[in-house]
Order: structure tokens, then sequence, then C-alpha cells
């Protein structure tokens, strides 16, 4: 079935302040693609620029290091965008790779037509390149993040971001993130083996400190993970 563009639009933070005629005119430049499990949206330097916003899903993108390794740099959720766009003769490059890691949904704009959009709502391309390039510095600091600190720590750290992100609050006072993440997903994701996370993993659950089963995890001691993180 056909996304209605408009109406999704709609529950994006970026269009909220936009009128549903404009919405109308903004949506027609984007386009709908589909992924299964798996598949590749892009890769690295390999890709056509453009934005790329989730449907629904799940994306991660992926960083190749200098010594081979590959890092989840970000995983996307739905209603956020990634991608990149770059105005000028200068071809635009991604820099990272984008793989489905659940059947997923986007919804894609071209370089070519954001920067005819861009002469339309000047505001709208202001926003979608600022939103653009924080999430790319955000990828930055990943990397950096990955090279110092202790992996206790890193993983600390990603569990919180993910909680922020995705959790949801239980009478408990837990925080519980529901999402396929498998322990090989977090070794990738802080720069460690999968051994190690899994090591990692267990003594915090043996400690009460969180609970993890199969695409769940639960934040139970988050003054711990917060310390830890040094937050």
């Amino acid at each position: 079935m056909a996304i209605n563009k408009l109406e999704f639009l709609k529950k994006v933070d970026l269009f909220k302040n936009f009128s549903d005629k404009e919405l109308e005119e903004i949506a027609k430049y984007f386009h709908e693609k589909h992924y299964n499990k798996g598949d590749y949206l892009f890769f690295e330097e390999e890709a056509e620029p453009g934005i790329y916003i989730l449907v629904d899903g799940l994306v991660k993108l992926l960083k190749e290091t200098p010594d081979g390794k590959t890092i989840i740099v970000r995983l996307v959720f739905p209603k956020e965008l990634f991608g990149w766009v770059e105005f000028g003769n200068k071809k635009p490059r991604y820099t990272y790779t984008s793989q489905a890691v659940l059947p997923s949904t986007v919804l894609y704009m071209s370089n070519q037509d954001f920067v005819n959009l861009s002469l339309k709502y000047p505001p709208l391309a202001l926003m979608i390149t600022c939103d653009l390039s924080e999430k790319l510095l955000e990828t930055y600091e990943v990397l950096k993040s990955i090279a110092s600190g202790k992996v206790e720590e890193r993983i600390a750290k990603l569990l919180i971001e993910l909680g922020d992100k995705i959790g949801q609050d239980t009478p408990e006072g837990y925080l519980v993130i529901e999402a396929p993440i498998t322990r090989q997903d977090i070794a990738e994701m802080t720069g460690t083996t999968v051994e190690t996370a899994i090591r990692i993993m267990s003594k915090w659950k043996k400690e009460g400190i969180i609970d993890a089963q199969r695409g769940r995890i639960v934040l139970k001691d988050l003054d711990y993970l917060e310390e830890l993180a040094g937050y």
C-alpha cells in the first residue's frame, strides 16, 4: 500500500510548522522506496546524494575504519532523516554505508530535487541541511568515542542514548528499549568484540543493572549507567 506522504510528513518534527498546502508541494519531491532486511540503501563513496526519511523499519549506518573494522555509527529510527546534500559543482558523497536491519520503507529526495525545493522553501532547506549536518557530526563523535574511553563506558553511553531516543518508562521506574538490537550490533556500535559485549552485558544482567532478552533491553539502574558514562 502506498504511503500517504502528506499525513506522514505531518508527523516529522522538521515539517510541523508547514501548512497542508505547503506539505502537499513538498511531498511531490519525495519518492517511496522499499528495502528488504539486509538490503543496502547506498555504499560509502559510491552513491548519489540525497535525503532519506525512514517511514518504517530500522536502518543502520556503517563506517569502515582504516584497519578494516566495520562500525555502526548510527541507528536510524522511523521519522528520522539521513543522507547528505550539497550545493555547487562538487559532487556530494556519502560518508557511510546504509543497510536495512528490518524490512524498511523510506521517502527519498534526490540532491537535484532538494536544490529545486530550496529555491521555493529556503527555510526548509536550511533546516534540512542543519539537521543532516548535526547528525553527521554525531557520527564523527561516535568514532572519536570509540578511539578513547573504556568499553564499559562506551556501552553504557550507547544504552543511555538508545533509552533517550526510543526508551519507554515502566511503572517500576525502569527504561525499556524494544528494538531488534543484537550483541553484534552493540559490539559494532562501540568498537569492541562480540565476546566482550556479551561478557559486559551478562555481568550487568547478573548485577541487576540491566535485563536483556531478544529484542528487548531493560535499563534498571540508570544512575549506575549514567555515572559510568560520565554524565
